[in-house]
């Protein structure tokens, strides 16, 4: 009997045993359940946050190890699926652009890689929009189609300035001198509006700051670029900047890094009680000692006012008034600004203020910012009032009067062409990726003379090795780079 009673509780327990295995069992079958369902969910709902564009691009970049950032909010989708960058500028808003309505090459013709054909800005136009097919290169058995490039005048898209940028490719290696390596960069910020206004110094940033502040609730502030991409992509915002004519804003650029630069930023009335600016100045000075010819026989601030500012003034002791009027420069200050320029690489600002504009539009990868909106610097005005009035404020005429006004130091009119020219071609990627026309000095007569050294642009295949964070599958940047 006792026999009988221990083999039957050892059935019992072994019964037990199995009983609570398949309780474990079930109950890990549901929690994986369970969290499949809550990734799918996760999923699923990111997947319905993003467009068509930005989930095909999220695969494609995850096939190949990299997540990369790419704009949505700043396109929409049409009934073709084609992608048209949603901006809000009028084209009368903008920097001057060059437009030949009449497509003068739909026949591509010779599509080798050198190809030095000249292309109609509107047919270069139509391939970025996907409306034209961009040519194969005759040298595909070579697998070297994306060495394809097709030629063409800087601003003549037909396209904003907001959407150039978006196709815009820029060689970080190559510019680094011109792009701030931080994982953040200065704006103004209105989060009642939703809106993100992007400073670019020497191109009405001033004025800008004004508008935002007195009459937008913007403030200044450093904005995380994972942050800025959220809220532009994510939640709604818009974000604008404005942009000036490149060679004039190089003039006011330089005269602006001179006169911070100059040895009166070491010691002196100027900076007696501004302990900083004197540390930053001895903190670069390294940077302009490679054209000591710059400030030759200049000491002090009271020896290079009277190269610019006229007597009168000087003997009244209102030194701000310089400002206010005409440079009575002799050529001095020119000629050492035309030796620099002949010295200038463009690739090494010694100041921040000769920092191209496009460098201030990119995140250190070179990937363009999410602008949706890009003005005329030189309209500020009416550009702030259009962009008040989108958001139901009024910014009356007039009020746009905070900015700087200072006049140049140096005489620009003593600068020769030659000179322009050559800042024309430092300058060549805001040219082409804010598609802006070049001014008379640096275009006119220079194909009827049969300079083969004039500035252009060049569109091509993104390349998957060197152009892995351009953001659409064709890109534009300068036919030659400084």
């Amino acid at each position: 009997m006792r026999q009988k009673k221990n083999k039957m509780s050892s059935h019992s327990i072994n019964s037990t045993r199995i009983l609570w295995l398949l309780i474990g069992l079930a109950l890990g079958v549901s929690f994986a359940n369970l969290a499949v369902g809550n990734r799918h969910l996760l999923s699923t709902q990111q997947i319905r946050r993003e467009s068509p564009e930005k989930t095909t691009e999220r695969h494609r970049r995850k096939a190949t190890g990299r997540l990369h950032r790419k704009a949505t909010n700043s396109h929409v989708v049409n009934s073709n699926n084609h992608k048209t960058p949603k901006v809000q500028i009028l084209r009368n808003h903008g920097v001057k652009t060059e437009h030949n309505h009449r497509i003068s090459h739909l026949d591509i013709g010779n599509t080798d890689n050198d190809n030095q054909q000249v292309y109609d800005g509107e047919l270069i136009t139509q391939m970025l929009k996907g409306e034209k097919p961009f040519p194969e290169s005759s040298n595909n058995a070579n697998n070297n189609e994306h060495a394809l490039r097709l030629k063409y005048k800087p601003g003549t898209l037909h396209m904003t300035h907001a959407e150039a940028l978006q196709h815009c490719f820029v060689n970080t290696t190559h510019y680094a001198g011109h792009i701030t390596d931080r994982p953040a960069s200065l704006v103004s910020l209105s989060e009642h509006y939703k809106l993100i206004y992007r400073n670019i110094p020497k191109s009405s940033s001033s004025s800008a700051r004004h508008a935002m502040k007195d009459f937008l609730e913007g403030e200044d502030y450093r904005l995380k670029h994972d942050d800025m991409e959220v809220k532009v992509h994510e939640q709604g915002y818009s974000m604008i900047t404005f942009v000036r004519e490149p060679l004039n804003r190089f003039y006011s650029s330089y005269d602006e890094a001179y006169f911070r630069m100059g040895p009166w930023m070491g010691g002196g009335s100027i900076v007696r009680d501004k302990p900083r600016v004197r540390q930053a100045y001895l903190r670069n000075k390294y940077r302009v000692d490679k054209y000591p010819y710059l400030y030759e026989g200049l000491k002090s601030i009271e020896d290079f006012r009277p190269m610019y500012c006229p007597a009168d003034v000087l003997e009244n002791g209102h030194f701000l008034d310089c400002n206010q009027y005409q440079s009575i420069d002799d050529g001095t200050l020119s000629h050492r600004f035309e030796q620099f320029v002949r010295d200038y690489s463009g690739l090494d600002p010694f100041d921040i203020h000769l920092n191209m504009q496009m460098g201030n539009l990119v995140f250190p990868t070179g990937e363009p910012f999410p602008v949706t909106a890009i003005y005329n610097a030189t309209l500020a005005e009416s550009g702030w009032q259009k962009v008040a009035k989108e958001r139901g404020v009024t910014i009356p005429d007039g009020e746009m009067t905070h900015g700087r006004k200072i006049t140049r130091r140096f005489n620009v009119s003593k600068v020769s062409r030659e000179t322009n020219r050559k800042i024309c071609k430092i300058l060549a990627l805001d040219y082409c990726c804010l598609n802006i026309e070049l001014p008379a000095e640096c275009r006119g007569g220079l194909e009827q003379d049969g300079d083969d050294d004039a500035l252009y642009c060049s569109m091509e295949r993104r390349n998957a090795e060197t152009m892995k964070y351009a953001l659409e599958p064709l890109v534009i940047h300068p036919w030659s780079d400084p």
